[in-house]
């Protein structure tokens, strides 16, 4: 009676204490159902991202070799790497790589650190927190146009925000976005309290997932507060600390709307950044072959300071 129990029970099913596994042809055709269905739910993303990525990348790379106008694409003239020998001795191009770089260091070397204290800060539970937490985000669900004219108003020479700010405090104005030396550092600043608030959620969500028993075991073992934090805390904040340097990096690399809105580029290209140099050249002086070439550089630059940072952090971190 047993015996027959379990032939006639259905696959799967469990019998007098015996699991029955499906033959392994019905396993077969169960997996291949599931690849089929998985297929079927991300087949439109990966026709969006093969299209709007993957072309867009090819595409980009096969008219940096070629000169001609958008107003005659079809009478483009393969140039080889001409479009490249001329951003070489560009210095308009050269100075845009060395902006953008600057640009992207100074908001990875402030933006990191300051939304990894805002997250130690914040990670508490008392009344009113969450408010604190939405307006330190705030400014990231906020539009960039928005943003970016709202701080024109502020960096304002004559009656701006800030130099009012600073005339309280008794302190000279500045020239602010006007100003060849301190356009920079004020759009790293703008930048700063627009965007610090994702770095400050995606710390804060790493602090939450750390198990509150490592820090309770290094207190009792005596180690103080900068202890735990340094060989406890940090540590197992790596993998968040590298993503939040990279998304950091790559959103600083690609800035546009600031120097489009606030600066055009200047003032003597020191706002000239990477991508609006790519639009200039493109839909200004109609080369888009050049402005393919120059963004193909820039895919570049992008790549290989992402690798190094995730290698040398990923490194750094794990000692």
């Amino acid at each position: 009676m047993a015996v027959d129990a379990i032939t006639k029970a259905p696959p799967g099913r469990r019998v007098a204490g015996t699991m029955l596994r499906p033959p392994r042809r019905v396993r077969r055709v169960g997996a291949r159902r599931e690849l089929v269905a998985a297929g079927f739910f991300l087949l439109p993303f990966i026709a969006l991202l093969a299209l709007f990525q993957y072309f867009a990348i090819g595409l980009m790379i096969r008219n940096s070799f070629y000169t001609y106008s958008l107003l005659n694409p079809a009478e483009g003239k393969f140039s080889g790497l001409t479009n490249y020998r001329v951003m070489i001795h560009d210095p308009v191009a050269i100075q845009s790589i060395e902006v953008t770089l600057l640009f992207a260091l100074g908001i990875v070397a402030t933006q990191v650190p300051l939304g990894l204290a805002l997250a130690i800060f914040l990670n508490i539970r008392r009344r009113g927190v969450q408010l604190l937490r939405s307006v330190v985000f705030l400014p990231v669900v906020t539009s960039v146009v928005v943003v970016t004219t709202m701080w024109t108003f502020i960096y304002a020479p004559s009656d701006g925000l800030a130099n009012s700010l600073l005339h309280f405090v008794h302190l000279p104005s500045l020239l602010w976005a006007t100003s060849d030396h301190e356009a920079l550092p004020a759009m790293i600043l703008m930048t700063l309290w627009e965007e610090v608030g994702f770095s400050m959620m995606l710390f804060l969500a790493g602090l939450q997932s750390i198990p509150v028993e490592f820090e309770e075991a290094a207190a009792v073992d005596g180690a103080n507060p900068w202890q735990r934090f340094w060989r406890v805390t940090l540590p197992l904040l790596n993998r968040t600390t590298v993503l939040v340097v990279v998304v950091s990096t790559i959103f600083a690399i690609q800035a546009f709307a600031q120097a489009y809105i606030m600066t055009q580029g200047g003032p003597d290209y020191s706002t000239q950044f990477l991508v609006y140099n790519i639009y200039t050249e493109a839909f200004d002086l109609g080369d888009p072959g050049y402005a393919s070439a120059i963004s193909v550089v820039m895919l570049v630059i992008v790549l290989i300071i992402t690798t190094a940072q995730m290698r040398a952090l990923r490194g750094r971190l794990q000692e």
